[in-house]
């Protein structure tokens, strides 16, 4: 019995056969022969809801164009005492009025007073971070790592300053992906690029969404980007549900890791089950572009159909 490949609008390779998919919706379906007349259909059970692949059991938020997703297993976000709210207000003002050293000189005031809450940390780290990106308007002229002249210099000094705090922070906040990915920015500016990788990985195992991402996209000025996929091999379609005549479209749900892996797949409508986990078992093969925020990848659900046809 022969299996053909489906058509669409929107063509994207895949590994084997050639399926196609949207943006945010993939189409992988397949057309068979079938030579014994169609029985007749049944009411389609309610799989809605039904995981299918993974071990998470992770809840999946409304559909949209963008589905970022708070893992179960981090802690929510702790209350921030009002003085650390009005000095993270007091220093986004400054940046966004182009004074980030003066945003510095506060944090280092503060930090100097005893006050070490993380979010003061983060943001401190970050600045300086910038400043050892090359972006001379966060270059201090006071405080511990002021100018010395010689810009070799500097960028060591303002980098390993932002390690310092950034760790401090990390310490703190120890489920926040946000910290672990200045650190690897850190050690990417230094070119140590095997360290900023294990940063990398091993922030997504963590939150990607809470206060930490807000001051990333605070003070980069960062954009979002879903998830999209990036071809893979297109679904087997189960014997036992040709014998049948099955067909239909099975919605799912996936849960996207920021390292571009299927973590956990939810039925959000199907004909059957086995054409459900067929359609999953496939998509988890596949190639998955994260969905991020700038450049930094984030935990995210994207919603895509497979569609199961006959061939009459």
């Amino acid at each position: 019995m022969k299996r053909m490949p489906s058509s669409s609008r929107i063509a994207c390779p895949l590994r084997g056969r050639i399926g196609p998919c949207v943006v945010l919706i993939l189409v992988a379906g397949l057309l068979a022969g079938c030579a014994a007349p169609h029985p007749a259909r049944q009411e389609a059970p309610d799989l809605t809801g039904l995981r299918v692949y993974g071990s998470l059991d992770e809840t999946p938020p409304p559909d949209g164009p963008w589905r970022p997703h708070i893992v179960s297993w981090c802690p929510a976000e702790p209350p921030v005492p009002a003085s650390v709210e009005a000095l993270l207000e007091l220093c986004s003002t400054y940046f966004r009025e182009g004074s980030g050293v003066d945003s510095i000189l506060e944090l280092e005031m503060a930090l100097e007073a005893g006050s070490r809450h993380p979010l003061l940390l983060m943001t401190l780290g970050q600045l300086y971070l910038m400043a050892g990106q090359g972006d001379p308007d966060l270059l201090p002229l006071e405080g511990p790592v002021a100018d010395v002249g010689d810009w070799s210099r500097n960028r060591q000094r303002l980098l390993g300053r932002a390690e310092e705090l950034l760790t401090e922070a990390g310490e703190q906040r120890p489920w926040d992906a946000a910290v672990d990915y200045l650190l690897a920015d850190v050690w990417r500016a230094r070119e140590n690029f095997p360290r900023a990788e294990a940063f990398v990985f091993q922030g997504a195992a963590k939150s990607t969404s809470g206060r930490g991402f807000a001051l990333l996209v605070l003070y980069q000025q960062l954009y979002r980007h879903p998830g999209k996929y990036q071809g893979g091999p297109g679904p087997e379609y189960p014997a036992d549900a040709l014998g049948r005549g099955l067909t239909g479209d099975v919605v799912l749900d996936l849960l996207i890791s920021p390292l571009g892996e299927v973590r956990q797949a939810v039925v959000v409508a199907g004909p059957a089950e086995d054409l459900a986990r067929a359609a999953a078992a496939s998509l988890v093969e596949g190639y998955w572009e994260p969905a991020t925020i700038g450049k930094y990848p984030i935990w995210s659900w994207l919603r895509v159909k497979t569609s199961f046809q006959l061939e009459p």
